[in-house]
């Protein structure tokens, strides 16, 4: 494969066992809760990963695909090879996959102790040993359900129904568990699939024995390191004697376990490696936090920290000579680097390639710069969390079906979230687009996301490198008025209005704080850079939010950055209620200890008015009139835009 200098290592081919890959870059294992009832893949789902092996990737490792069934069950919609019907199926998928030179790695486990769907409909869960909970954990818990909003309890509620329900593992149920991972292995061979992952991490059944934090046996199982990895080898061996010596096995171990007492050690980890290596053909290094723990565990490198396993995936990788994956938010030139220096071999992308499933490609092609971040808003980690289904609020149309449209050209007003989005969606679909901004410069309320919240910056670069399509005409300093619009002006196209939706005048609101921000964003001109120095240097004293919701939250720690006093004056009975639970966890996370909040009794109304004037539009015979973007959300939270947008389309 002919590969760019900068990424030479990162997009060069390696091999597990005899299983070549055309470049070191996987989608990471997720659990999507997307799949059809039967745990066999659906038309969403397909589309889904059919996009990420059209977009380059090198394999697919399909997330948390159950041994057993109900037994085990994470989730409702959970991918499963636990019966031969399924087989069938797979191999329709697989073939799909090969046919875009892309491999399918298939991650089996149980769930043991985290089967909470098994759980709600009666089935016990299953673990090495009953452990009480600690007065920690308790009040880690409390500290959970203290920072959920009523729907999120609900939601998550409904995943502890029947929890309580504990089997210790006898002797019989361990051979039970073993014969069904060795069952779906055998499945996947048949429906050929490229390999396996025996999922030994996260708190399922077999990294509950690894642990000496939830195995207190006193049998064959337990004790000493040997002991509780046991069901890992006797699991491997199995499947070893049933199949070929080529077909390759991976195993997924967690580096370490974070803020769980007695959890399994860097140094307990590189043990297992190095006695596991010369039964399996790679080791992919997770890691893994205490989930009684609720939102202390986005303290733990899990979500946002980047890099966060790179040490313990290198000290493993320095104690075996088998390949080893990596995971972890980290940027392609990082991975580029570290492979070259021998500190894995393959990297596995979860929320990027969500994102941007041609984030590949674009490395091919040397065009870094065109890739699509994650803003980090954490929607897809929040609605599995709460056990909904996976989403994406860059990538909105994930699995979709494309709409047919005979669209050849598209005029939008307003060259914000929404319609920059919108812009770069149809040139994708050659389509061309006229994009009409008043200001001098693009971005609208996404720049003063990306002032008070990093991520969102990276986002307004993507879009400044996307408008220099050749499909899209960008016309600044240029305010269209309704009066000014006649039939011939836009002729045969279709108007999209995206100049925003501003909330109502007498409302404390986002409002307010754009205006702030104005000042800042005017005299610098858009760039972010600027603007983040000149606050900086403005004297701003001691200061009060009003409000608690995703835009002060973030306002409140990008001033507390900058050394400045904050207090929030809390004027709904919830907080951050409408950031997805995750991050609302991090950015509470980040303010704790640094910012009171101070409780209002007159609470402020927080709805918003979109009006339009249809009568005139319709007197000027468009008829193709269509409003985007939403500015209830707050200037942090923008899918809401993109979802408008990508509307259009799918």
């Amino acid at each position: 494969m002919k590969t760019t200098q900068q990424y030479k290592s990162l997009l060069s081919s390696f091999k597990i066992n005899d299983l070549e890959f055309k470049n070191r870059i996987l989608l990471a294992p997720m659990g999507d809760n997307l799949c059809n009832e039967d745990g066999s893949i659906s038309k969403k789902q397909e589309r889904y990963f059919l996009a990420r092996a059209r977009g380059g990737c090198a394999g697919i490792i399909l997330g948390s695909v159950g041994v057993s069934r109900p037994s085990g069950q994470a989730t409702p919609m959970e991918l499963s090879l636990a019966d031969d019907s399924l087989i069938e199926k797979y191999e329709a998928f697989s073939n799909l996959m090969h046919a875009q030179d892309c491999k399918v790695i298939a991650q089996i486990k149980h769930g043991g102790s985290k089967a909470a769907y098994a759980a709600s409909i009666g089935v016990p869960f299953l673990v090495p040993t009953l452990k009480d909970m600690s007065p920690e954990d308790m009040e880690h818990g409390k500290n959970m359900v203290g920072k959920l909003t009523p729907d999120e309890m609900a939601a998550f509620v409904s995943n502890l129904k029947g929890a309580g329900n504990f089997k210790v593992m006898e002797k019989n149920d361990i051979e039970i568990v073993i014969e069904q991972f060795k069952q779906a292995a055998k499945r996947a061979f048949k429906a050929k699939l490229d390999g396996v992952e025996i999922h030994a991490g996260h708190g399922y059944v077999i990294s509950s024995f690894l642990s000496k934090a939830t195995n207190q046996r006193a049998d064959e199982y337990g004790g000493s390191l040997k002991n509780r990895m046991r069901l890992l080898v006797e699991i491997i061996d199995a499947i070893r004697l049933e199949l070929p010596r080529s077909f390759p096995i991976i195993v997924r171990l967690d580096g370490e376990e974070i803020n769980i007492k007695n959890g399994l050690t860097s140094s307990e980890s590189i043990q297992i490696a190095k006695s596991i290596e010369s039964k399996v053909d790679a080791i992919h290094v997770s890691s893994y936090a205490n989930p009684a723990s609720g939102a202390d565990f986005t303290k733990a490198p899990l979500n946002h920290k980047k890099e966060g396993f790179v040490k313990v995936t290198s000290l493993i990788r320095d104690a075996v000579k088998i390949p080893i994956i990596a995971v972890g938010r980290m940027d392609p030139d990082r991975a580029d680097n570290y492979i070259s220096q021998g500190k894995f071999n393959f990297l596995a992308m979860g929320r990027k390639l969500l994102a941007d499933p041609d984030l590949p490609k674009k490395l091919m092609k040397n065009e870094p710069k065109t890739i699509k971040p994650c803003h980090y808003s954490y929607e897809c980690v929040s609605r599995i969390f709460l056990n909904g289904q996976m989403v994406c609020a860059s990538d909105v149309g994930l699995g979709k079906k494309e709409k047919e449209h005979s669209i050849k050209n598209l005029a939008i007003i307003g060259a914000g979230p929404a319609g920059l989005e919108l812009a770069v969606q149809a040139a994708n679909r050659k389509i061309h687009v006229s994009l009409y901004e008043k200001q001098s410069f693009i971005g609208g309320n996404l720049i003063g996301a990306a002032i008070i919240y990093e991520p969102y910056e990276k986002l307004l670069n993507y879009y400044q490198e996307s408008i220099k399509n050749d499909f899209i005409d960008v016309h600044f300093n240029k305010e269209i008025e309704l009066d000014d619009l006649h039939d011939k002006f836009f002729d045969n196209q279709m108007l999209v209005l995206a100049s925003g939706a501003l909330p109502g005048p007498s409302r404390v609101n986002a409002t307010n704080i754009q205006a702030w921000l104005n000042p800042f964003i005017h005299e610098n001109k858009g760039n972010v850079k600027l603007i983040k120095s000149s606050i900086k240097e403005k004297e701003i004293g001691d200061c009060a939010i009003i409000g608690t919701d995703t835009i002060q939250l973030h306002l409140a720690s990008f001033l507390t950055s900058l050394g400045i006093n904050v207090s929030l004056v809390k004027n709904a009975d919830d907080i951050g209620g409408s950031m997805p639970v995750v991050l609302r966890w991090k950015v509470l996370d980040d303010l704790e200890h640094q910012v009171p909040i101070i409780s209002e009794k007159d609470y402020i109304r927080r709805d918003f008015d979109i009006t339009l004037d249809t009568n005139f539009l319709a007197r000027k015979n468009l008829s193709s009139i269509n409003v985007i973007g939403d500015s209830k959300h707050g200037l942090a939270y923008l899918p809401q835009a993109a979802k408008d947008a990508v509307g259009f389309f799918k």
